[in-house]
């Protein structure tokens, strides 16, 4: 018994190969195509195979060596049978010996045991492989490597894996440093949105008090005097309307104050001051204005304020507040124009709007409200974009593979993203990928299936779309219904003419839309 344990002490512990990951990976995507596309999770998979999350966690990782026998409760679990292609042992080192050590006698012998009610809310993490000798990497030096996660959300300031838009960026940045700035950016869900606003953030934040903030000469020539050392951060702003209860946003009062203290929080400002400034006598509008003139906007305070307002979209639900919302955000933006400016302290203000372009904006609002200022379309990424992207992420790509990818997923960032973390995870290979079969599927099944509800929302739109599906030449739709399916990311326009924006998307909604017709 002592030799054995010696024996077991020179091992790191057994990983899976590329052969035995992919092998395990496939079985669990065919149970989950079976189980209409439900995604197994950390909990489900404890549940199945008696494996606490954290040791399941180290075999999908890959990035500890565990117990031989508890690849095997993976294998079985699935109806699989571990080979010895399917794993491999890890190299011993003093370090590893030290903690197998001070594991217990049932963590080191016996690593399989049930634990029913084991929850763990830690995000997964992956380890990032190094790029082959004689291969180097086009990341930017500025920005980190970090063993990347499942893509999905805003993206951090230094991620390796932004794509920078550089005329759109450009354009913004420009933008945010004018007075009674207003930059409306647009896209579909996951196109990059909240990521680009955080950058203009960053911008705002790193001009300091270099952006054109109306001061009088003397101060002018003093400000030229100083040294930029002595240059201050913009004060900047992020709104989330996703945090305002319905009950909230359906009430212009209540939203407007909401607003107001949400701003007033992240700046430090006391929350006792807005109730100075609410006069029922007024109504909100002004209330609302006359709290940002005089608190928000304090002439005391020199530095410019930047306020992001993220999921706009949320207040669409309701037209009549989104309609004076958007009108009041207007008339804040036309104040920063008006003349003497040294003593006008809405100089300051500049305004970013994000909204989701699936929730279709009501017909009652007029549109001109969202086209003010500098409007921002995000675009799919480009070839290049995808090739570098690519090189990003350590995948060598041929210029017909990456075609391919593109026919695939189109030029979407988060679809592509996700392509490209389970390349290098080695779930899955770029041939497999590019079949569009059940597997890739399988892989997009919550976004699939969030573009499908979303979708469900427009039952006037489903005709149209059906024969998009069933073509695949360019069909003819009307005006309305290609710019509402356009703007839900579903189609690509040609003129009069419009096509699938993937073909991802054909047999997905091909069967769903089967079913509903049938």
């Amino acid at each position: 018994m002592q030799l054995q344990s010696k024996n077991h002490l020179r091992r790191r512990g057994a990983t899976l190969t590329a052969q035995g990951f992919k092998k395990l990976n496939q079985a669990k995507a065919e149970v989950e195509i079976q189980q209409n596309f439900k995604r197994y999770t950390l909990e489900d998979l404890s549940e199945k195979t008696g494996l606490t999350p954290n040791t399941l966690s180290k075999v999908f990782n890959a990035s500890t060596g565990v117990d031989k026998r508890t690849l095997e409760c993976c294998f079985n679990a699935f109806n699989l049978t571990l080979l010895k292609d399917d794993y491999l042992y890890l190299e011993s080192d003093k370090d590893n010996i030290a903690e197998i050590s001070s594991m217990s006698m049932n963590e080191t012998i016996c690593p399989i045991e049930s634990v029913c009610n084991y929850c763990s809310n830690s995000p997964q993490t992956h380890k990032m492989e190094r790029f082959p000798k004689g291969r180097q990497s086009r990341t930017p030096d500025n920005l980190q490597r970090r063993p990347p996660t499942v893509p999905g959300g805003q993206m951090l300031l230094d991620s390796v894996f932004y794509i920078d838009r550089p005329i759109l960026e450009s354009l913004c940045y420009e933008a945010i440093q004018e007075p009674g700035a207003l930059v409306n950016i647009r896209a579909p869900k996951q196109m990059g949105k909240t990521s680009l606003m955080n950058r203009i953030l960053a911008y705002a934040n790193s001009l300091g008090d270099r952006v054109r903030v109306s001061v009088s000469p003397w101060d002018s020539a003093l400000l030229r005097s100083q040294s930029v050392s002595h240059r201050s951060a913009d004060r900047t702003v992020s709104v989330n309307l996703q945090l305002a209860d319905d009950e909230i946003l359906q009430n212009l009062e209540r939203f407007l104050q909401w607003f107001c203290v949400r701003v007033s929080k992240q700046l430090d400002l006391p929350d006792a001051a807005i109730a100075n400034f609410w006069d029922n006598s007024l109504g909100s509008k002004s209330n609302a204005t006359d709290y940002f003139e005089n608190v928000i906007l304090s002439p005391r305070e020199n530095r410019s304020l930047v306020i992001a307002i993220d999921e706009l979209n949320e207040l669409f639900a309701y037209p009549d507040i989104a309609r004076e919302f958007l009108l009041l955000l207007r008339t804040w933006s036309e104040r920063a124009k008006e003349s003497d400016a040294d003593i006008n302290p809405w100089h300051k203000l500049r305004l970013v709007t994000v909204h989701s372009t699936e929730i279709l904006m009501p017909p009652s609002i007029n549109p001109s409200l969202l086209n003010t200022g500098l409007v921002i379309e995000l675009p799919d990424f480009t070839p290049a974009q995808v090739q570098e992207l690519a090189n990003r992420w350590g995948e060598e790509m041929t210029v017909q593979q990456i075609e391919q990818l593109i026919t695939l997923l189109g030029g979407h960032p988060y679809r592509l993203q996700l392509a490209f973390y389970y390349l290098q995870q080695q779930t899955v290979t770029l041939e497999e990928l590019l079949e569009n079969s059940a597997f890739t599927t399988t892989i997009y099944a919550e976004h699939l299936e969030q573009q499908w509800w979303n979708l469900q929302g427009y039952p006037d739109l489903l005709p149209s779309f059906t024969e998009i599906v069933r073509q695949s030449n360019l069909v003819y739709c009307g005006a309305v219904q290609a710019s509402q399916l356009y703007k839900m990311g579903l189609i690509h326009s040609h003129s009069e003419m419009s096509s699938l924006a993937c073909e991802l998307f054909r047999p997905f909604f091909g069967d769903r839309l089967l079913q509903i017709n049938n």
